[in-house]
């Protein structure tokens, strides 16, 4: 007897595992009308309906969700088998595109976790620094980077929005802190390339005179910025919760409360490559629920 073919088990399982044709068709990178085509033929060939459609939804009928168990299953023990045999194969691995301070402050203290929750998916970190000297040897899977824009397509997703705050070593505010927003003009505003309208932003946003914005000095990375804070060498405004570490451990403390905040908005892409989709959505998934634990 002729069976169904891999393919379309794998956009069953993604269409039932996500009860959404059009989040399954994102998923595998193909059209939402292929999803559905797909799901109606083999419908046919099984003789059996799968799923109920509902007005601007879908659920899974009895026999659907048997067969999704079991499509399921088999299709993860094809994948676990397939990674021990082959456990040098090139699509293991999944490349993510960031700024070094997301890399550094956000992502590098979940590795060792991603590792033991994936150990069979090589997450290889590329930095916009690493690019900027000329590393372009492998294409990106996934990228993380910030935008005022809300729309990006159907390939991007909001990934996290971040609290912009002002901050401080306790030392440097032991002597004179600000009493109120104006008085920040007095100090030492650190400001960072490529967030330079930060400042401009936090100035605006609070009401005052954008036109004599203290300059502070600059520096060319948030790395570098947090270090000279922590130092003591002025206020810094800060990406939450990059900085939460910091906060919690009492070398950074915020120079006003929660009502003096930014905010900046973070997105995913994952790219259009239909190749290593599956691992590629296991990366995003896991850093959109990383994104999630924020507070």
């Amino acid at each position: 007897m002729r069976r169904p073919r891999l393919n379309v088990l794998r956009t069953f399982e993604a269409a039932g595992r996500k009860l959404s044709f059009s989040q399954a068709a994102t998923e595998l990178n193909i059209s939402q009308a292929a999803v559905s085509q797909q799901i109606v033929h083999l419908e046919a060939y099984l003789g059996e309906t799968l799923f109920h459609r509902h007005h601007r939804r879908i659920s899974l009928t009895g026999t659907g969700q048997a067969y999704l168990f079991a499509v399921h299953e088999a299709l993860e023990r094809l994948d676990t088998v397939t990674d021990q045999l082959f456990p040098d194969r090139p699509h293991q691995t999944v490349t993510l595109r960031c700024t070094s301070s997301v890399a550094t402050l956000w992502l590098a203290p979940e590795m060792r976790a991603f590792q033991e929750e994936y150990p069979n998916i090589d997450l290889h970190i590329r930095t916009l620094d690493a690019e900027a000297e000329g590393n372009h040897a492998n294409p990106t899977d996934l990228e993380i980077f910030l935008s005022a824009e809300t729309n990006h397509g159907a390939d991007v997703r909001p990934l996290l929005t971040c609290e912009i705050t002002p901050v401080a070593a306790p030392e440097y505010l032991a002597q004179n802190h600000p009493t109120c927003l104006e008085n920040i003009r007095a100090f030492n505003l650190i400001h960072i390339l490529g967030y330079e309208d930060d400042w401009h932003r936090w100035f605006h946003e609070n009401k005052l005179d954008t036109q004599t914005l203290p300059r502070g000095f600059t520096v060319d990375s948030s790395l570098f910025a947090i270090d000279a804070t922590v130092r003591g060498d002025g206020i810094y405004l800060g990406r939450r919760p990059f900085i939460d570490s910091y906060l919690k451990s009492g070398k950074l403390i915020e120079v006003f409360g929660s009502q003096q905040r930014l905010q900046a908005n973070y997105f995913l892409r994952k790219s259009k490559d239909k190749r290593n989709a599956r691992n590629k959505e296991t990366v995003a998934n896991w850093l959109m629920k990383l994104a999630s634990k924020a507070p």
